[in-house]
């Protein structure tokens, strides 16, 4: 495998990704940085190569850190159903079943992310959207030991309405960054931020 794979791999399912393509290619261009990539998502792979309405992020990281050769990647669901289903089709993922929030808060700091890649709970009505946006608040917190500066957090499913509200998965986390100063380097369905400080 290597960076060539890779490539191929992408390029053959990016025209799938829809509305994610595009952030999906700079997670990837930011991960190329690392020597040794290390990646945590939660909520993993449920549909069979429903690239367009799931994004697959678990195939997509288990893929890139087989081709790498290298780093580690760790999918987190408390569906055992879905959890089997990334067992079962992926190669490098280490697959945790279990509540994110504990997964994650149980988690060594021997070990931090460049990646934290948050889109457990399945928003089903964008107009109430605070159990979903508050359950991704907890899980950054949760990820306090292996989130370091450097560190890329991503959270999926979100969405601007015509007068300007933000909803969705993301809307919680996105004001706390906000209010700590730090942008989003992406903007998109998904949102993404790269963390500036050390939690103290």
């Amino acid at each position: 495998m290597s960076f060539s794979s890779w490539d191929i791999y992408f390029r053959g399912v990016y025209p799938k990704l829809g509305a994610r393509g595009n952030t999906f290619k700079q997670i990837f261009n930011y991960l190329d940085k690392f020597k040794e990539p290390h990646i945590v998502e939660t909520g993993t792979y449920r549909e069979e190569n429903n690239y367009t309405g799931d994004g697959c992020s678990t195939l997509l990281f288990d893929n890139y850190i087989a081709c790498r050769g290298t780093g580690s990647a760790c999918s987190i669901d408390i569906d055992p159903k879905a959890c089997k289903l990334a067992a079962d089709n992926t190669t490098e993922t280490a697959v945790f079943e279990g509540d994110s929030v504990e997964v994650l808060g149980s988690m060594s700091n021997a070990i931090k992310v460049n990646l934290l890649y948050l889109d457990s709970y399945n928003i089903t009505d964008w107009n109430n959207d605070w159990a979903p946006a508050a359950h991704h608040l907890k899980e950054l917190f949760a990820a306090k030991n292996i989130i370091t500066p450097g560190t890329l957090i991503v959270v999926d499913d979100n969405v601007k309405t015509p007068d300007g509200r933000r909803l969705g998965k993301g809307r919680l986390i996105y004001e706390l960054m906000d209010s700590l100063g730090i942008d989003p380097v992406f903007d998109e369905y998904q949102i993404g931020w790269v963390w500036e400080e050390e939690y103290e």
